[in-house]
């Protein structure tokens, strides 16, 4: 349940219900209401959580997904997921590519995103020039 799974992440890395509710930016009474399981957070206290503790925000809801990103061998993740894309399997690069993008922390899938969007602007542009 998340109330213990918030608790377990918030022990384990050493925080306070006070520093915990600073970083994320709400009261420490919301921490507590969330531990014991009053409330639950809202969609930016959760997108911060996930940037805090480093896991998905599929893992804090609890729909089956592991909190691990470390592994480097992405095949039994990519046939789990069986990557797709317009009806087509994907070619291994591409599956290599969004296993990983997808076992980011959101914050760092944010910047990679952010990154390939201005990948692809530069690209269209300079391909509309020419």
């Amino acid at each position: 349940m998340f109330h213990i799974l918030l608790k377990e992440l918030r022990a384990k890395n050493g925080l306070t219900q006070g520093q915990l509710a600073k970083a994320i930016g709400v009261s420490p009474g919301n921490v507590g209401d969330w531990e014991t399981g009053k409330s639950k957070p809202g969609y930016n206290a959760l997108a911060a959580l996930t940037r805090i503790f480093e896991v998905s925000a599929d893992y804090l809801l609890e729909l089956g997904i592991t909190p691990a990103k470390t592994s480097i061998d992405l095949s039994g993740y990519k046939e789990k997921q069986g990557l797709i894309c317009a009806n087509s399997p994907l070619t291994d690069e591409e599956a290599d590519i969004i296993a990983m993008f997808r076992l980011l922390p959101s914050h760092e899938q944010e910047d990679v995103f952010d990154l390939i969007c201005f990948k692809y602007k530069k690209y269209v542009e300079k391909k509309t020039k020419s």
